[in-house]
């Protein structure tokens, strides 16, 4: 019965583009990366394959592989193996199977899991971060399991803005990758890329990518007077988020104008958050709000007659 995977093409388009931003990760981070996304992903395949064993078909679809590995992404290269595990078990058990199964979840099954993981374990999630490997330390991280005790520092970005209202790396860090943060979310560039190429194979739909691009710019400009928008639009988990977690098809709305008020409150929410809750990243509660709201903006659409 293992073994049985229902392939999905635009599944496997998302596991492709994937690849850059992971290796990446493992250079700046160490192999330790890999071992957190093989145990997310065997979280996320037993899970489904517990659920799905009894029906007719019993197959485990290729969508369980794209949960566990965004939501590995998403973590520290810190975290504990098991709560790894865990986060690839919440995503597919509460974000997907509760729903009846792929294709039925009113949640982003990945940012479920990850937001579980957050609030259960803050200290794990927040505090404990590692300085990456840079260009002049070739090989990095390809050769060492992670990196050294000395390299362990207490900061991201967005907790060191909200700590003393200074950046803590430039611009171009920011944008290429050599930060500390969330294994997958630190090189806006791969991540950049990586939208393009879902975007030209026909996997995303540009909609929602560009409307939340848009809400979390101008949203950062009106909390945040006098600092580039985009330094806040390439920290943190947003810009993952908009390319892998914002598109994704199944808690994306389908109408043209619910896309655009789902970018906006996304946007919105993510920049609000940041700026007043206590939590440094936002994007991961605005998605589920907004994901528990867009039922209710899509039926009030529908009956004023809106598509």
């Amino acid at each position: 019965m293992f073994g049985k995977i229902l392939k999905q093409p635009m599944m496997s388009r998302v596991l492709y583009a994937l690849i850059p931003i992971a290796i990446f990760s493992v250079y700046l981070f160490g192999l330790r990366v890999l071992a957190v996304l093989a145990v997310a992903n065997i979280g996320a395949y037993f899970t489904e394959y517990l659920f799905v064993r009894k029906k007719k078909a019993g197959k485990v679809t290729m969508a369980a592989f794209v949960t566990g590995s965004l939501v590995a992404l998403t973590l520290p290269p810190t975290i504990p193996l098991w709560m790894s595990l865990l986060a690839g078990v919440i995503s597919i058990a509460f974000g997907k199977m509760v729903f009846g199964g792929f294709g039925t979840n009113m949640f982003n099954p990945a940012i479920l899991g990850r937001t579980f993981v957050y609030i259960s374990f803050p200290n794990q999630m927040t505090i404990s971060w590692v300085k990456p490997f840079l260009l002049r330390d070739f090989p990095g991280g390809l050769i060492r399991w992670q990196a050294d005790s000395a390299m362990h520092t207490g900061a991201t970005i967005l907790n060191n803005y909200r700590a003393t209202g200074e950046a803590l790396y430039g611009f171009t860090d920011a944008f290429t990758g050599f930060i500390s943060g969330s294994m997958g979310e630190t090189s806006a560039l791969l991540i950049i890329l990586a939208g393009i190429y879902l975007l030209i194979t026909k996997t995303a739909k540009w909609q929602p990518m560009l409307s939340t691009l848009i809400s979390v710019a101008l949203f950062s400009f009106i909390f945040y007077p006098g600092v580039n928008p985009l330094y806040f639009l390439v920290s943190g988990g947003a810009m993952f988020g908009i390319v892998f977690m914002v598109t994704d098809p199944i808690s994306c709305p389908r109408g043209k104008w619910a896309i655009w008020i789902y970018g906006l409150l996304i946007g919105f929410l993510t920049v609000f958050i940041r700026r007043y809750s206590l939590f440094a990243e936002g994007f991961m509660f605005a998605l589920l709000l907004t994901n528990a709201f867009m039922p209710l903006i899509e039926y009030g659409l529908e009956k004023v007659g809106v598509k």
